[in-house]
């Protein structure tokens, strides 16, 4: 299997508008919204091609806003900013906001061609508590980085473009959010929408009208293990699942997913223990009312933070001394948080209950207990 390393190879003597948008490209947009961008930025109205990154690069300058798990990602994005196919776009409307109370983390880019293409890409979660926390809130509010996403698409779709929104992970959530919500006279100029392996809307919280009109111009990529991209998962008809070189968890990196001769490096099916995790996950969060979820939500974070911490980062940093503030605060926390987290459990245990009876033969035989057959997209 190829990897996005060497789509690059391959095709970065040309450019996109030579060749059209190929769902590589929204690929390598996606793993591009993950570096710190503001050291070129001094305002929202600054404009640099892709190829200037090459001097932050050089003095040391580029921060990666995602734990890089041993991938080079500082490698990735000098190869795409020497290749003509990457390097010559210009990035305008740079936003990063990041925000504890209230938590708000938000960041987008557009990329621009001397032609008519226009990329609008929403990052993913950073390494802060405040993205991690505005990842649970979409289970019972509307989030403010949704409503900056939506306002942020509002303003950047151009009209007489080629526009296209793309995002990963809770970037892919703020994508569907915007084009769900996108001002009529704007999606016209929506030529499509990527959400990789980003979560959908949640129906009990948000209006979900608008997910018509998208499913007719939206394509949803999830790698073979996907839990995140199946949280209130989308119900779109072109929905592809593609083959990752890492394993469980990890697959949701964008940078570790393969093609194969410049296409998606296609699998079948999803790995059946990510497909019972998202069963027991759904099942638990389905008898959750929405005021209980938002207390879990709150006693949580206000947990991780406890011990003074603003990151995952930061929570690593402190080792098992730093755990103390978190446990006790934990323990302090309201009688729903414990019943729910004492929940969790039981519904893991259910769904494997449910899983090994699935594979019982109608008369009664086991069909030698196997795990359940992958899921079908």
């Amino acid at each position: 299997m190829e990897t996005l390393f060497d789509y690059l190879k391959w095709m970065g003597d040309f450019p996109i508008a030579a060749t059209g948008m190929r769902e590589a490209d929204a690929l390598v947009l996606g793993v591009l919204s993950y570096f710190d961008l503001t050291p070129l930025f001094a305002g929202e109205d600054d404009t640099h091609t892709l190829s200037e990154c090459l001097q932050l690069i050089e003095a040391d300058q580029v921060k990666v806003m995602v734990n890089t798990k041993g991938q080079d990602y500082i490698g990735f994005l000098r190869l795409a900013a020497e290749s003509e196919r990457f390097g010559k776009l210009r990035m305008a409307h740079y936003i990063d906001v990041l925000l504890n109370d209230p938590p708000v983390q938000f960041a987008a880019v557009t990329f621009q061609d001397d032609t008519d293409l226009n990329f609008l890409v929403y990052r993913g979660t950073d390494q802060s508590l405040a993205g991690w926390q505005e990842d649970f809130m979409i289970s019972f509010t509307r989030t403010r980085a949704q409503t900056r996403a939506q306002a942020y698409a509002n303003a950047y779709v151009e009209a007489g473009k080629r526009n296209y929104l793309i995002g990963h992970s809770k970037g892919g959530n703020e994508a569907l959010f915007a084009a769900a919500n996108l001002r009529d006279s704007k999606w016209g100029d929506v030529v499509h929408v990527y959400i990789l392996d980003g979560p959908g809307l949640c129906p009990e919280v948000l209006d979900m009208s608008g997910m018509d009109r998208v499913n007719e111009k939206a394509t949803h990529i999830v790698p073979v293990f996907s839990i995140v991209g199946k949280l209130f998962a989308a119900k779109l008809d072109d929905t592809r699942i593609v083959q990752s070189s890492a394993s469980g968890f990890q697959q949701h990196s964008l940078i570790t997913w393969g093609v194969d001769h410049g296409k998606l490096a296609a699998a079948e099916e999803n790995d059946p223990t990510s497909c019972w995790l998202n069963a027991a996950v759904d099942s638990w969060i389905g008898e959750v009312e929405q005021a209980d979820r938002a207390t879990l939500v709150t006693d949580l974070f206000e947990s991780l933070a406890a011990g003074g911490a603003d990151s995952l980062d930061d929570l690593s940093a402190g080792g098992l001394g730093g755990l103390e503030p978190v446990l006790k605060r934990m323990k302090s926390s309201s009688e729903t948080t414990h019943k729910l987290l004492a929940e969790l459990p039981k519904h893991a245990v259910k769904q494997t209950i449910e899983t090994l009876r699935s594979k019982f033969t109608p008369d009664g035989e086991a069909d030698d207990l196997k795990p359940a057959e992958p899921v079908k997209v």
